[in-house]
């Protein structure tokens, strides 16, 4: 196994791709369009106590207050106590700090709990509430005594310490060094509550980028190729104080413009948008996203059946298994998917291809849960929801094409690919007036960066001719 990272940067928009030996096995993508603030602390106002929902409606400061419900406005024993209602905890007009939990949605605000985490890669920071606790996944004692001793300087401080399981082998300086990096975060929280008002954000989580090196980053990648100075600046900085063992593997991409498609990377991204994946044996899997659910079916394709249909139903259900799990990954498929794999009549055969999938998506952890064949001979897997799925965030709503926001992005990358591969030359950009609006306006950020990136060699017209995401190049 070769594991590389690719993050590839153009105004508006970072990509991150892990690779094993060329093939997609990770994506993130932080668009600056989409604003997203999950896992960030307000200092908020309780605008209105709901007795009857047992909750507390906060303003946050966004377009839609925020949803605390009593049992997460308050810090109890679960096993021992029972929560209290929300009308003895607060009233209107409190301020009150506050952590987002989950996303708004459309006709709901975002969901906020009192409870507060600030999380680091070996140590989770727990306000509040006091106590050094090691990850259950951790089960040799010595380790966890190791791990215990290594914070007990703040086994009396008033934050508690989850010592996470990638601690594992950590040594006892570079946790020492991350719990004092966590206090340091937590009591700048402390001071921007005393001097700001309601309703603030006291505390930005990590962009989805820096998360990803935080949470999965790995000493055994190869290596982390950026090819924006800038941002390997800013990473650098993060990995120097919480990621150091990251830091030997960063390097400049070589290629400063087509980072992903000179290492095929691009068109692989591309193909998480349609609804047909092809699979190695001449079969594909057909993908649909519904409202309720997602639906997923196996299809032979004009593979030849040999003459024991069952032995070739569970070797291309096998293979299947294996290309789902990378796509329920890649695309962050998630809520309620329903499998239609190729027919199995026998039960150890059907339990082969569970243990599969269940395998497959094993470093997913808790997230997913099977709940094997059902009667109709679906596969039936959920998997918690977090954020948008990659058609959603991607496609037009009305249809399977691209939106308006990933085309305009697709302009830019398109002129730093043309602006490179014709250098000296200046270049027209024709477009729908739908879209010339956008990058004027909506992603106009991420247009004048470009323009300041590239000097005034680049002409942006309206055309009539076009429809509304579409667009043509033309060097002068």
């Amino acid at each position: 196994m070769t594991l590389e990272v690719f993050i590839n940067h153009i105004p508006g928009e970072t990509r991150l791709a892990v690779a094993d030996e060329g093939r997609l096995i990770d994506l993130v993508i932080a668009c600056g369009h989409e604003i997203t603030i999950l896992g960030n602390i307000y200092l908020g106002r309780i605008e209105k106590v709901v007795a009857g929902l047992n909750a507390a409606f906060v303003d946050i400061g966004q377009n839609t207050s925020g949803f605390l419900a009593a049992t997460d406005g308050q810090i109890f024993d679960q096993d021992a106590e029972k929560p209290k209602s929300i009308s003895t905890l607060f009233n209107e007009g409190d301020k009150i700090l506050v952590q987002v939990t989950r996303e708004a949605t459309e006709g709901k605000g975002a969901k906020l709990t009192t409870r507060l985490n600030l999380p680091g890669r070996s140590i989770v920071l727990t306000p509040g509430r006091p106590g050094i606790s090691v990850s259950k996944s951790i089960t040799d004692e010595g380790e966890r005594q190791r791990l215990e001793h290594a914070l007990i300087d703040y086994a009396q401080s008033t934050e508690g310490k989850i010592i996470r399981t990638r601690a594992q082998a950590v040594a006892e300086e570079i946790l020492k060094n991350e719990a004092e990096a966590l206090s340091n975060t937590w009591l700048d929280i402390e001071a921007a509550r005393q001097t700001m008002k309601p309703p603030a954000c006291v505390h930005k989580a990590p962009d989805a980028i820096t998360k990803y090196l935080m949470d999965k980053g790995d000493p055994a990648w190869q290596r982390i190729v950026i090819d924006d100075r800038a941002t390997m600046g800013r990473l650098v900085d993060f990995c120097t104080e919480l990621v150091p063992e990251l830091l030997e593997l960063i390097e400049p991409a070589e290629d400063k413009v087509a980072l992903l498609e000179t290492h095929n990377l691009d068109q692989q991204i591309d193909d998480l948008l349609q609804t047909l994946v092809s699979l190695p044996s001449g079969g594909q899997l057909i993908i649909e996203e519904t409202a309720a659910l997602v639906a997923i079916d196996v299809d032979s394709g004009a593979h030849r059946r040999d003459r024991d249909p069952e032995t070739f139903a569970l070797a291309i259900n096998a293979e299947a298994a294996r290309e789902i799990a990378r796509q329920v990954l890649l695309r962050n498929l998630s809520g309620q998917i329903v499998i239609d794999m190729l027919p199995l009549k026998r039960r150890e055969n059907r339990d082969n291809i569970q243990n599969t999938l269940a395998e497959a998506l094993a470093e997913d952890g808790a997230n997913c849960n099977i709940f094997g064949f059902s009667r109709l001979g679906n596969l039936e897997m959920t998997r918690r929801r977090m954020g948008k799925s990659l058609a959603q965030r991607f496609l037009a709503k009305t249809a399977s094409e691209i939106s308006p926001e990933s085309t305009a992005l697709g302009i830019i990358r398109a002129v730093l690919r043309e602006l490179d591969r014709n250098p000296g030359k200046s270049l027209t950009v024709r477009c729908s007036a739908d879209l010339h609006a956008l990058l004027m306006n909506g992603v106009s950020a991420a247009w004048h960066s470009l323009l300041e990136r590239t000097g005034p060699v680049v002409i942006l017209e309206k055309s009539a001719d076009l429809t509304a995401t579409q667009f043509d190049l033309r060097i002068n």
